[in-house]
């Protein structure tokens, strides 16, 4: 088993690890409650995993992909059945409900192994999509749903990411099922893929890791502030206007 990162055209894989996984938690309970047996544990400790997530692991495999694979099927299946959508992050929007898709002016690509944003070929269009989700952008939603009163404090948020972003891969493990729950429970979604990704090279990559995950959440944070702005402004325009 080599120790070395996964190559960077490993997120294909994990999308599709993903969505297979999250098919069989909706239409097989014995899968569901399999997988849920394996939040917290580590390699040792989840026999009766195998079965369903050791036929999708990559030959050549770092320890810290290997057990990421495991933990994020186990945080995938703890949900009620009926919950259960198969979603991709191309499906989904930012919080001021604007595409992931950014100019090359307004989001810059990111070095490797991060970088999920392809730059364009001569003479084509600057406008590239960003492949990924990070923790951050979901904590940054769950803050902006709070306008309605169902989201999470900011505070909150900020708290939980800057405990993430401290921790060691074990004490990661150990704290990111609460905080996907914590996030669930406020209907906000995460890209396990993307997820994924960044436990499998969290060993070698924390630093930018953590990085990516805090601006994440500042800017869609700010950007949905701003845009809240905006429809206020609109709002007493239109009222204004009427009288």
């Amino acid at each position: 088993m080599t120790t070395t990162a996964p190559p960077t055209d490993r997120l294909a894989l994990y999308r599709k690890y993903v969505a297979e996984i999250t098919a069989r938690c909706g239409t097989d309970p014995g899968v569901r409650v399999a997988l849920r047996k394996g939040l917290r544990r580590g390699l040792d400790d989840v026999s009766s995993l195998h079965r369903i997530v050791a036929p999708w692991l990559p030959q050549q495999r770092s320890e810290a992909e290997e057990r990421a694979f495991y933990a994020v099927a186990a945080m995938i299946s703890d949900r009620p059945r009926h919950s259960f959508t198969i979603l991709t992050s191309d499906d989904e929007s930012e919080p001021d409900g604007q595409d992931r898709t950014a100019t090359a002016e307004n989001e810059p690509a990111r070095s490797a192994p991060e970088n999920e944003v392809q730059a364009p070929a001569h003479g084509q269009s600057a406008q590239v999509r960003t492949r990924r989700d990070s923790l951050g952008a979901s904590f940054a939603r769950a803050v902006a749903a709070r306008a309605g009163q169902a989201g999470v404090r900011q505070d909150t948020a900020e708290a939980r990411l800057n405990l993430l972003t401290r921790q060691s891969l074990d004490g990661l493990h150990r704290h990111l099922p609460g905080s996907v729950r914590l996030l669930r429970s406020h209907d906000i979604d995460i890209d396990f893929a993307v997820l994924l990704r960044d436990l499998a090279v969290w060993p070698q990559y924390s630093k930018a890791i953590s990085r990516r995950w805090l601006q994440d959440f500042y800017r869609i944070h700010n950007a949905a502030i701003e845009a809240a702005a905006k429809r206020r402004d609109s709002e007493d325009d239109e009222t204004g206007d009427s009288n």
